[in-house]
């Protein structure tokens, strides 16, 4: 009993969820501007090209991204909220901090 007890588990509970190998979110935005291209706009071959090169390149440049970092645009937008400036000391305004009192008490 001084080995803790494992057990397996399976790779989909931590592997992440990819559309044809890039992320989900990002394929089905990249969808949803071409489906828009083509209906929206028109069969102009303008429109057409467009929506070609982002169904293909769009693509691949997705997958490579999620090759790199399958959560690339989750982290992207986790830095993007980040301050350009933290101070060193709390403001004036700050919310006070938790004060909790012992068990013993």
């Amino acid at each position: 009993m001084d080995e803790p007890r494992r057990a397996p588990i399976h790779p989909s509970l931590i592997r992440p969820l990819l559309l044809g190998g890039a992320e989900r979110e990002l394929v089905l935005l990249n969808g949803t501007i071409i489906a828009a291209l083509i209906f929206g706009v028109g069969f102009h071959w303008v429109s057409l090209t467009i929506a070609g090169l982002l169904a293909t390149i769009g693509h691949w440049a997705l997958t490579r991204a999620a090759k790199y970092d399958p959560r690339l645009s989750r982290i992207y937008v986790r830095h993007v909220r980040y301050q350009p400036y933290y101070p060193a000391r709390p403001l004036s305004a700050a919310p006070p901090g938790w004060v909790y009192r012992s068990v013993e008490d």
